[in-house]
């Protein structure tokens, strides 16, 4: 995937809208700042009980006692954005890096810190529905930007909304709809570097009581690196009936092909002096029973390597008012086939899995306390089956089948909550979650036999409190769980089930969000204390070879996410239809071992210190923009556990800028990396770099230009 630097304008992020109890002024939104000026803001026609405003969703989002965060479309609109970690990398607290053409890596407070493809601890849902996977993995291809309309970001524990306890917490992805498009019809074309192009169209309406949406795009570049060329295929669409004045149903249906090549990740002095290179052949020693055995790894080029991915998603949401009580069902099928070509160790990975899996929550207010007090109790449950198989990569080609293994896993999810409101302006917020997750391999050929089951029950207590009309502060205690997902236990088919425990965690978190004046913040504090982290080790010659995931000893993430917006001259500009906002977010991420055996009190690997980004951004209503964006990591991540290599720091700067042709089109281009610095945008993490110089290193994307058209009618 392209990388992305600075891809959003801040400016455009929006405020949350007032909220229960005394608090009547607009706070956050994706945890930086406002809504753009009012005056150039495209209005939308109402919501409904399936599909929600942004502005509804920022009411709920004021009533979480802790860190949340809101991203419209119109914030990535003007940017290429290829993947949700292009969306999502301004918000404080999330680090998303580039690891292969269309594929982010997403972490939020240390969550999943260095996983591969699959992702791990982050709960990802699409209207409400999950579609994090029964085996504990996300495929973050399976979401493409031009069909979100508003993401909600819940850091942490704060994903109980959602039966979410991972560290991460949970992304809610809501599509636009006939009743929250911003028009009936859009079209969309754009083009640059690399050979790149892509094209969207979408069409929305409404008839009586019922609406629909549906959206298609096409994406094909040659990428930055050498083979590194993507072709994608993508479509989503929802059909909704107000069955009643009580009973509301919305159907989806999303089909997507996926196919990108991999251009392997390289040794540190090769990456930074030739950043378009694909990975090298290499010599390494697999260690299987009864000795090393060398072997030659022609690289990603000769044994050509790629990543298909084709699925088939059906879901439905249903919304039922029982009178003073909601009862929201959700449903899904979803068909997944991947065909995986890496390594000549680890062969080409073919599965085919199928998925189904439904949800429950009931809602309603809790009478006697302060208006702002009610309740809610959920379940969720996931079943799915996968045909695991593994070839030979004989040049590209399947050769003799390695291993085959029939995988089940199992997802069930139990939660409560109950807002109970103290007076009109003190919250108490408690709450649990029980989850229990069960992976079963049964093995068929060349492969082992293994099961494990996970359960815990993981409490929340929160206190939020409307200091001022405009000022809330919070703080929360919670327990996170997180049963390892089936590619952490077999590493994608290519090793024997693992024996890995859970990680669990205990979470502390406090903050503020407001605004006074011209001036509005976001910023939270919190510390996690962590017992068996996922730790993902690369085994010689990776991505050369092959990640094994192991279990940590104690680990600690703590960090400080801080999102700062200033409006200079805000009365003066809107006079003139103009605004100028000036805007940063900063994050910490203090992640370290907690006395272990072998790594002592060392950094974890993967994830920088350090992340600053900042932005200003002129707006002319009805007429033009230009913006400035600085990305700057003052150290780059550590490689290893260790800690003997890290990848350089770098400052990467983009601008941006549109022009109103005329009403309702709009041209629009940006300059990425524009002093073409070169960096590293993804680390593949190992134990010792000292003792193996392996290739970990994936370079970001050079100088980069991009440009399109917009139309909506």
């Amino acid at each position: 995937m392209t990388f992305i630097t600075l891809r959003r304008s801040l400016l455009s992020a929006t405020m949350l809208a007032a909220s229960a109890g005394t608090f009547t002024a607009p706070l956050h939104a994706q945890g930086i700042g406002q809504r753009q000026d009012e005056i150039i803001v495209t209005a939308t026609t109402g919501g409904s009980p399936t599909a929600p405003t942004p502005e509804q969703a920022r009411k709920e989002l004021e009533r979480v006692p802790g860190a949340t965060g809101l991203v419209e479309d119109e914030g990535f609109a003007d940017i290429f954005a290829q993947s949700i970690g292009d969306v999502l990398e301004l918000t404080p607290g999330v680090f998303a890096d580039t690891s292969a053409q269309r594929e982010s890596r997403i972490a939020i407070r240390g969550s999943g810190l260095n996983s591969s493809f699959e992702r791990r601890g982050l709960t990802v849902l699409r209207d409400g529905v999950p579609i994090s996977r029964a085996s504990g993995a996300t495929e973050f291809q399976e979401v493409d930007p031009l069909t979100i309309r508003y993401m909600e970001v819940f850091k942490g524990a704060n994903g109980l909304r959602y039966g979410a306890a991972s560290l991460g917490g949970a992304v809610n992805i809501v599509s636009p709809t006939g009743l929250t498009a911003r028009a009936p019809i859009a079209l969309r074309a754009e083009g640059g570097s690399f050979a790149t192009f892509r094209g969207n169209a979408s069409a929305s309406g409404k008839s009586g009581d019922v609406d629909y949406w549906g959206g298609i795009t096409g994406l094909t570049s040659d990428g930055y690196r050498e083979h590194s060329e993507v072709r994608s295929l993508y479509g989503h669409a929802n059909l909704g009936w107000r069955v009643s004045d009580r009973v509301e149903t919305r159907f989806y249906v999303t089909a997507l092909s996926d196919n990108f090549e991999l251009a392997g990740s390289l040794r540190l002095a090769d990456a930074l002096a030739n950043p378009r290179a694909a990975g090298r052949p290499v010599t390494v020693g697999p260690f299987r029973p009864g000795g090393p055995v060398t072997v030659l790894d022609p690289g990603p080029i000769a044994d050509d390597w790629d990543r298909n991915l084709d699925v088939y998603r059906l879901a439905n949401l249903t919304v039922i008012d029982l009178g003073g009580t909601n009862l929201e069902l959700g449903s899904w099928y979803a068909r997944r086939n991947l065909d995986h070509a890496i390594t000549r160790f680890a062969g080409i990975i073919a599965q085919g899995e199928d998925e189904v899996g439904g949800s429950l929550r009931l809602s309603g207010k809790l009478p006697l306390l302060a208006p702002q007090s009610r309740w809610q109790l959920g379940a969720i449950y996931a079943w799915a089956s996968n045909d695991a198989k593994t070839y030979a990569n004989n040049f590209g080609q399947r050769g003799a089948l390695l291993t085959r293994s029939d995988q089940k896993s199992q997802a069930l999810t139990l939660y409560g909550q109950a807002d109970l409101g103290l007076t009109d302006s003190v919250t108490l917020v408690a709450g649990g979650q029980y989850a229990r997750a069960v992976r079963d391999v049964t093995a068929l050929v060349n492969t082992v036999t293994g099961r494990g089951a996970y359960d815990q029950f993981n409490p929340r207590v929160g206190l939020l409190v409307d200091v001022a009309p405009a000022v809330q502060v919070f703080g929360n205690i919670s327990r996170s769980f997180e049963a390892p997902s089936l590619a952490d236990l077999t590493s994608g088919g290519a090793t024997p089930f693992a024996p890995l425990k859970p990680q669990r965690a205990t979470v502390f978190e406090v903050g503020t969000r407001g605004q006074a004046g011209i001036v509005s913040w976001d910023i939270a504090l919190y510390r996690a204390e962590l017992e068996n982290e996922f730790l993902d080790l690369a085994v010689p010659g990776a991505r050369g070879l092959i990640t094994v995931t192991t279990n940590g000893e104690r680990t600690i993430h703590q960090g400080l996410e801080f999102g700062l917006d200033v409006r200079p001259f805000k009365a003066a500009l809107e006079a003139r239809g103009q605004s100028l906002r000036l805007s940063a977010a900063y994050t910490l991420n203090d992640f370290t071992f907690d006395g272990d055996r072998v790594y002592g009190d060392n950094r974890l690997a993967g994830v920088p210190r350090h992340v600053l980004i900042a932005e200003g951004r002129f707006d002319q209503f009805d007429a033009f923009y230009v913006s400035g964006q600085l990305r700057w990591i003052p150290q780059g991540p550590w490689a290893d556990y260790a800690n003997t290599e890290k990848a350089p720091g770098y400052a990467t700067v983009q601008l941006t800028a549109g022009v109103t042709l005329t009403k309702g089109i709009e041209l629009f281009g940006s300059v990425e990396n524009l002093f073409d610095e070169v960096f590293i945008s993804n680390v593949t993490t190992n134990a010792n770099q000292r003792l193996t110089n392996e290739a970990l290193y994936t370079p970001g994307q050079g100088r980069a230009f991009f440009g399109g058209l917009r139309a909506k009618f």
